[in-house]
């Protein structure tokens, strides 16, 4: 519901944003011709004051060529330069002093009581007029007889024959010339200065004690900076629009309005409307989230309060929203819906008993074709050393035809008792156990359940000890936790099965007993679980996943037997990082024993052609090979189909028997057929325990002779001296 609302506040300012956006141009506007207006207004500004300063050095220069005129200051009289310049320096008191220097830039006459002799040499102005013979206009100095800060004019004056004979210098004080400037009426906030050729501030208004003699961001280049205007803030940090305005080639003159008084009017009045939009746009959200909570948000919250009560059952509420309205006509849609469904819920409850009984069968039927396949491949080896005990005289031999017929009856029997521990059909039977070994020979089957997807690594551990638990409940179990862990990762990932011995101290486990232990754990990359549900993958019944895709047991399975066993299980998952389940499993304190019993051999047909033998049960492998070389065969063995392509391209063989399911990802169809490029002659004999549907995925039916496992030995032997002697 909220976010109904949110969508509809959404709109109405989506609606407000074209009014908002034309104030906002208008406003942009406004400052941008005030930008223009305050740019012209400075510029003008500082020309005035420029133009006065223009005057001021106009004048300084008449009265400069009026001096070099002078006979006395020709004819170089110290006594009549020296009375004739104190009279002057008292009409022009803004002049801190006047001085006449020779062409080497002594003086030798000036306006001073004490006549002190100094020197122009070294200054910049005495060096431009000894070049130039023109009047020059100095820079920022600080007078070297007075120490006062002071902007020199020199003039250079000739004697008779035309000769310059020396340089008439004024001193003109810069304390004179701030208070000159600050005379002119400059607004506040506004700052007018005077600088040199170099920038250097010789005046300024206000502040004049803070900037004179610094260089200001505003000295500039008088020449180039004339009839210029910039945006700048200045060393005191504050932002003005600065005009230009240069007095020849030597002076600048910079006036400046500050921003913040020169546009308060118009951010008062951006301000105001601001304000004015602001209020409509509340007054509009106001009215529109009346009318929602009105029209939208209490009808529809009385639509989700009846599909809440219909979703635990209370068929009975009804809504009632009178009018013709949308919302009206979907309140009697969901009436009628509400009467549909409660219909419908006395037939689902029904067939939801059925589809649980479902649910707990669906789990075996993931076993089926591996174990089928394996239990067949176990049956044969059983049938064929019990036929080559029969046929034997060896006591050695037999005894090594009868280990090996019992440990596929051992297989067998932990295969069986794998169904029915998944069944929960069965008693625990705990004894010794060792780790690394069982889950190295049942690994085949997790390949198998987890698919090509799921990459499975298994890291075993040197000095393992055994623990003491039910060996068929045990597969049982890792069987569980690694169907779980392909379904983490429906994109394939990485399984990862480690064994470890822990001793785990008080406390040092939550919920597990202190002691020894063998530490199983299963890791895997997928998606991880929240910890709502970590906290419950325990509890039979409860599962993840959709209708028809798991029953829910399987861990609850995996519980109660690592507790019946007096071990512990531990879960760490987050959304993301994938899972590990780690079974704590206890300790054996005693060995395992083995026994064997007595067998027979029998005799097979005999034979002399070269035949390989592909298989990749070690077993299976090793008593074909063994009944066929005792017949008189040539035989050689390969454990998968890459092994057998090799042995084919590199030898020549009368006959192939090979298995049709095989690891590696090449299967005794795909070996057979390249068995014929190599060579058109070579006879086929194909064996199958459980070959599922890869006859028709690879389009084979009929194609080569199949003999079906279990077989007998002496059934085999028929079979291979029929292939060989057929034309």
């Amino acid at each position: 519901m909220s976010s109904l609302l949110s969508r509809l506040f959404a709109l109405v300012a989506v609606a407000i944003l074209p009014a908002i956006a034309i104030q906002a141009y208008n406003e942009i506007d406004l400052r941008r011709t005030r930008q223009v207006e305050v740019q012209d207004e400075v510029l003008g500004l500082a020309k005035l004051a420029a133009a006065e300063q223009q005057q001021i050095v106009l004048g300084v220069r008449q009265a400069m060529t009026a001096l070099s005129e002078l006979p006395a200051i020709k004819e170089k009289d110290v006594q009549g330069c020296n009375a004739y310049l104190s009279r002057i320096k008292q009409r022009y008191p803004e002049f801190i002093v006047f001085i006449v220097v020779d062409i080497n830039g002594n003086s030798f006459c000036d306006s001073t009581r004490e006549h002190k002799p100094s020197t122009a040499a070294g200054r910049a102005y005495f060096a431009s007029v000894v070049k130039t013979g023109q009047f020059t206009v100095g820079e920022f100095a600080v007078g070297r007889t007075t120490g006062r800060n002071v902007l020199q004019f020199a003039l250079p004056f000739y004697d008779d024959q035309d000769r310059m004979g020396g340089i008439v210098v004024a001193a003109l004080s810069l304390d004179w010339l701030a208070d000159y400037i600050a005379k002119k009426g400059v607004p506040t906030g506004a700052a007018l200065a005077i600088t040199d050729r170099n920038g250097i501030c010789l005046a300024r208004y206000p502040d004049n004690a803070l900037f004179v003699g610094k260089k200001l961001p505003a000295g500039k280049d008088p020449t180039l900076s004339n009839g210029t205007v910039e945006d700048m803030v200045n060393i005191d940090g504050v932002r003005r629009i600065v005009g230009f305005a240069a007095v020849g080639e030597d002076l600048l003159v910079s006036y400046g309005l500050g921003k913040a008084q020169t546009f308060t009017k118009i951010e008062h009045r951006t301000q105001r409307d601001v304000l004015f939009i602001f209020m409509g746009a509340l007054v509009v959200l106001i009215l529109t989230a009346w009318g929602a909570q009105r029209f939208i948000q209490r009808p529809f919250a009385q639509l989700v309060d009846a599909a809440n009560r219909w979703r635990l059952g209370e068929f009975g509420r009804r809504l009632d929203i009178p009018g013709n309205s949308e919302i009206a006509r979907v309140a009697r849609a969901f009436n009628a819906m509400a009467d549909a469904l409660k219909h419908r819920e006395h037939e689902l409850s029904e067939a939801r008993e059925q589809f649980h009984q479902s649910q707990e069968m669906e789990s075996v039927g993931q076993l089926t074709g591996g174990v089928a396949h394996d239990f067949n491949n176990l049956l044969t080896v059983v049938s064929a050393n019990l036929e080559l005990i029969e046929a034997g005289d060896d006591i050695g031999k037999i005894r090594h035809f009868a280990a090996a017929a019992r440990r596929a009856v051992d297989r067998g029997a932990k295969l069986t008792a794998q169904l029915l521990a998944f069944s929960r059909r069965q008693i625990l039977n705990p004894r010794p156990v060792n780790t690394n070994q069982l889950v190295s020979e049942f690994q085949g089957i997790i390949r198998k359940a987890v698919g090509e997807a799921c990459r499975v690594k298994v890291w075993t551990s040197e000095g393992l000890w055994l623990c003491h638990v039910d060996p068929a409940r045990l597969e049982t179990a890792l069987l569980n936790l690694a169907l779980n862990a392909r379904d983490a990762m429906p994109n394939g990932g990485v399984l990862d099965i480690e064994m470890k011995n822990v001793v785990v101290g008080e406390g040092a486990v939550a919920g597990c007993l202190p002691g020894s232990y063998v530490r199983l754990s299963v890791r895997d990359t997928g998606s991880g679980m929240p910890p709502e549900v970590r906290n419950r993958v325990f509890e039979p019944f409860f599962t993840t996943k959709e209708v028809g895709k798991g029953s829910g047991l399987g861990l609850s399975m995996v519980y109660g037997f690592v507790r019946q066993s007096g071990g512990h299980i531990a879960v760490e998952s987050a959304l993301g990082k994938g899972t590990t389940v780690s079974l704590y499993l206890p300790r054996a304190t005693q060995t395992p024993s083995v026994e064997l019993d007595d067998v027979r051999s029998q005799a097979f047909p005999a034979g002399s052609e070269r035949v390989l033998v592909v298989e990749d049960n070690d077993d299976l492998l090793d008593l074909t090979s063994a009944m066929l070389t005792r017949s008189g065969y040539q035989v050689r063995c390969a454990r998968n189909g890459t092994e057998a392509l090799r042995l084919l391209r590199s030898e020549e063989f009368d006959l192939l028997l090979s298995d049709i399911v095989m690891p590696n990802g090449i299967n005794g169809i795909e070996v057979a057929r390249e068995a014929r490029k190599l060579n058109k002659g070579i006879k086929i004999l194909l064996a199958s325990g459980y070959a599922g549907d890869a006859l028709d995925r690879h389009q084979a039916v009929g194609e080569f002779p199949i003999i079906d496992k279990p077989f007998r030995m002496s059934e085999l032997a028929a079979r291979l001296r029929s292939i060989l002697h057929e034309a």
